[in-house]
């Protein structure tokens, strides 16, 4: 904690606003029901956190983009003046700090509603400062880590909507997105890219991880990789239950998709109880630390950062459970060599440097 206090902790993905589409929260309380509240970011000594805007694969941009524009407003209620309080920029998110509030930044999960006219600026109006390009699905510009490749990469109308999130100081995020498109991506953004919540290959095979030559890629162009914390991309053996669980559960999922993207309140619930029904299993924090170690190793601590997911995934590692166990993770860095200062830049020094760069290569 004492580190803490003079580093600003930020976690560059969280799932907070499906959670709040879902069903609202006093986020000033400690929740039982999610993994990110006010009180615990608190006990963490977690400066800021991103709130990403997920978007179904399944939906069509034009629903998509008002799926998009729910979730905002939902989280938009979910603020806390003077506490929870949304930025946009690196000095804004820096001066938030300062104040002792807990920043919120927006981020957009997947990128398909952005063919829809007039799409992009808003997003950059209401201050979303990252767009992971596509999520589980190959779509009308990009292809996908976990589908098959529709374009080699990104489709020209891709990298037309790179360029133009370059000109809005908007990061392009390639987690979920498949090699091709992440060696795409790198060529055509004049920004550094992002990985939001990706780990590393090397270590668990699960195509939503990043190969070595990627994050080496990433690095030589001053990106970064944010660690993911889900078990599944994590340990093998987890991985291996997820995709066993994924076969059972995608039938009964699908069946009620539809009703539960129509009234979420009604649902959420019993399809969260399909995956507590089906754990998977344990894994501790000792292995996360050998995903962020070895993208340290590959990419250099400069390069390397967190993005934990939480609020978004339905097991966590055992000893970071929740915002409340960051000190835990930098406890846990030191002690597996990394010093203090990478440990600041890890746990969000590298993040804030990008931002700025994205904003400077704007202007």
């Amino acid at each position: 904690m004492a580190l803490h206090e003079d580093t600003l902790v930020i976690d560059a993905h969280t799932d907070v606003p499906t959670r709040l589409w879902e069903t609202p929260a006093d986020l000033s309380k400690r929740q039982t029901d999610r993994h990110v509240d006010l009180p615990r970011l608190r006990q963490g000594g977690v400066g800021a956190v991103v709130f990403a805007l997920y978007i179904p694969a399944e939906l069509d941009p034009q629903r998509g983009w008002e799926h998009a524009k729910t979730l905002y407003e939902a989280s938009e209620r979910a603020l806390i003046p003077g506490q929870l309080v949304q930025v946009a920029t690196a000095g804004d998110l820096e001066k938030s700090g300062r104040r002792g509030e807990v920043a919120v930044l927006f981020g957009l999960e997947n990128g398909r509603p952005l063919t829809v006219p007039g799409a992009l600026d808003d997003c950059a109006k209401i201050g979303v400062r990252y767009v992971t390009l596509t999520h589980w699905a190959s779509h009308e510009w990009c292809d996908a880590s976990t589908d098959k490749p529709l374009h080699n990469g990104l489709a020209p109308e891709g990298e037309d909507i790179v360029r133009r999130m370059n000109r809005l100081g908007i990061l392009a995020d390639v987690s979920h997105v498949s090699d091709a498109a992440v060696l795409h991506t790198l060529d055509v953004s004049a920004a550094p890219i992002i990985a939001s919540h990706s780990s590393a290959r090397a270590l668990c095979d699960h195509p939503r991880n990043l190969p070595d030559e990627l994050i080496r890629e990433i690095a030589q162009k001053d990106g970064l990789v944010m660690a993911n914390s889900y078990p599944a991309f994590i340990s093998p053996e987890a991985s291996k239950a997820d995709a066993k669980r994924g076969k059972e559960l995608k039938p009964i999922l699908q069946e009620t998709e539809e009703e539960y993207l129509r009234n979420p309140g009604k649902l959420w619930k019993e399809r969260a109880r399909l995956f507590d029904d089906h754990p998977l299993p344990k894994v501790p924090l000792s292995a996360y630390v050998d995903h962020i170690v070895h993208l340290v190793e590959i990419g250099g601590e400069e390069h390397t950062g967190i993005g934990t997911d939480f609020d978004g995934i339905p097991d966590v590692v055992e000893g970071f459970e929740d915002p409340s166990k960051f000190p835990d993770l930098a406890a846990a860095l030191l002690a597996r060599g990394v010093d203090k200062g990478g440990v600041r830049l890890i746990l969000g020094g590298n993040f804030l440097r990008v931002l700025r760069e994205g904003e400077r290569r704007a202007e």
